[in-house]
């Protein structure tokens, strides 16, 4: 299924929120956000890498706009190049683009995955507004962030954020074991600190 996250400069989802919205989604994870100059991109085809990158530059993340997506592959292969966001450019503005969902009328193209094609589609003027490809979310040059379709706003780490879905949450009563969200985050928060504090070194 997919999802997607926006939040604020101030909001983040929690450890917990990001944990879950992995282990359902776990083919690719990718993340963009302004800093303040300019609008930059890191995403990897495995989910922890990202999840370390985001553990390691947490407090940047936090302080700017940022839209995310965690991807269950339902067309094209797990890679790099099938990882959201996508990168844009449409009447004079750029930006990185993220899909929830199936596109049926885009699933051939010039690309491997229907997201993809769907977004070529949307730069020369296909609408996707109408929620019948899906859901999908921008973040621009400027760092503003814009949802093409309805979404869902629920309480994060400091205020409220924006999801196209809640599916990934864990239902109340799931057994014990079947999902260890503490495990999974502090495996990636561990690194991603060791990578910050590396990182930290070679600066001094």
């Amino acid at each position: 299924m997919c999802v997607i996250c926006t939040a604020a400069p101030g909001t983040m989802p929690t450890i917990h929120q990001l944990a879950a919205m992995s282990q359902a989604n776990p083919d690719g994870a990718g993340i963009a956000w302004h800093d303040g100059a300019v609008l930059r991109r890191y995403r990897s085809a495995d989910n922890e890498t990202t999840l370390r990158y985001i553990c390691a530059h947490l407090d940047d993340l936090t302080a700017a706009p940022v839209l995310m997506h965690f991807r269950l592959a339902t067309n094209g292969p797990v890679c790099e190049a099938n990882t959201h966001p996508f990168r844009w450019t449409k009447e004079g503005k750029t930006g990185y683009m993220a899909h929830n969902g199936i596109s049926r009328i885009y699933s051939h193209g010039p690309h491997q995955c229907d997201s993809r094609n769907a977004i070529a589609a949307w730069e020369q003027g296909a609408d996707l507004t109408d929620g019948q490809e899906g859901i999908f979310a921008t973040i621009d040059h400027t760092g503003e962030t814009r949802w093409l379709t309805p979404a869902e706003t629920i309480d994060g780490q400091g205020g409220p954020i924006t999801v196209s879905n809640t599916d990934w949450q864990i239902p109340t009563g799931t057994p014990a074991g079947w999902y260890d969200p503490d495990e999974i985050w502090m495996n990636g928060y561990r690194q991603g600190q060791e990578d910050q504090q590396a990182e930290n070194n070679l600066r001094l």
